[in-house]
């Protein structure tokens, strides 16, 4: 089985409080994607959107961009931040960030893009608490899921059978069964359930499609 989580991705202030509030009435954890406008496509709301409405579930923070210290060292300090997650294609060191998201007692994960190579995490195996695939380009909600990434779960589940997998983009009624079937341990749905004509029934229907083992 796999936890759903609600993710927002927006560049709208109000879009993000209104999206923010109906996920707290069905999830205990919640993910923001942070954009640069490089590493993506568009830039997102940043850590002052983030900081200036707090949450009273706890926000897994997706950073989607070249730089991470700088956002890290500003959600860090956020209490109702718990988990950081930064690309594996950033230009900051990655141990660097490891200890900095650590040092704060949050939990720390890294992200691959579709193009880089499930052993290029193998190094960072034994300092990180969990991973995610993205399954398609960084960029906009609404993107379909390459199907390389039901086979990459199963690479690094080899590599390390305990190591908690997310998955991001193109999470549907369709794929989430298939995403739990490979192995994955979390399911990031952001368009199946905020563009559905009704959220509370869309993340009832995917959260109980994720529960299913076989």
């Amino acid at each position: 089985m796999a936890i759903i989580i609600p993710g927002i991705n927006t560049t709208d202030e109000g879009e993000y409080e209104k999206k923010l509030r109906l996920a707290e009435h069905v999830a205990d954890l919640i993910q923001i994607d942070i954009g640069d406008g490089k590493f993506t496509p568009k830039e997102t709301l940043g850590p002052e959107t983030i900081a200036k409405f707090p949450s009273s579930k706890n926000l897994e923070i997706q950073l989607m961009v070249f730089h991470p210290l700088p956002h890290v060292d500003k959600l860090v300090i956020l209490p109702f931040v718990s988990r950081i997650l930064f690309p594996f294609e950033c230009k900051n060191n990655h141990r660097e960030i490891i200890y900095r998201v650590k040092s704060h007692d949050k939990i720390v994960g890294i992200s691959l893009n579709p193009e880089t190579a499930v052993s290029a995490l193998i190094p960072l195996l034994d300092d990180i608490d969990y991973m995610q695939f993205l399954a398609n380009s960084p960029g906009p909600s609404g993107q379909t899921l390459k199907e390389e990434t039901y086979d990459r779960i199963g690479e690094i589940k080899k590599l390390d059978p305990t190591l908690p997998v997310e998955v991001d983009i193109g999470v549907n009624f369709e794929t989430a069964p298939k995403l739990v079937r490979a192995g994955a341990d979390f399911l990031v749905s952001t368009s199946a359930i905020f563009n559905a004509p009704d959220f509370f029934v869309a993340y009832e229907k995917l959260a109980k499609l994720a529960s299913k083992t076989t």
